[in-house]
């Protein structure tokens, strides 16, 4: 094996690296903390809906237009949803959301 490809192979291995982080960094986790992104429709009110008829709790607004920060059961919100309506992503602890009244009442 020459240089240039022991160079490829490191690049290659590099890329699959950072792939792979961003997969994890960005899948939900089965309870905690998800971000709700609305894919085809931006309202709002549709996503608490269904945040709240999964039993979700809201915590507040996402960091993107028409999203929500909910603490809940990833497997109940995937059962309410559909994939190309709503991307379920997780939420970064800081950053993400302003509070809502909901986050104090609970």
């Amino acid at each position: 094996m020459d240089h240039r490809s022991d160079r490829l192979l490191l690049v290659a291995q590099a890329g699959v690296g950072v792939v792979a982080l961003a997969i994890m960094s960005l899948y939900p986790p089965a309870e905690g903390r998800i971000l709700l992104v609305p894919v085809a429709d931006r309202d709002v009110n549709a996503i608490a809906r269904l945040a709240l008829s999964s039993g979700a709790m809201l915590l507040g607004a996402g960091p993107l237009r028409g999203s929500l920060v909910v603490v809940g059961s990833r497997a109940r919100l995937a059962a309410q949803t559909r994939p190309w309506r709503t991307l379920m992503l997780a939420a970064p602890p800081a950053g993400c959301g302003t509070p809502s009244r909901q986050a104090g009442v609970a």
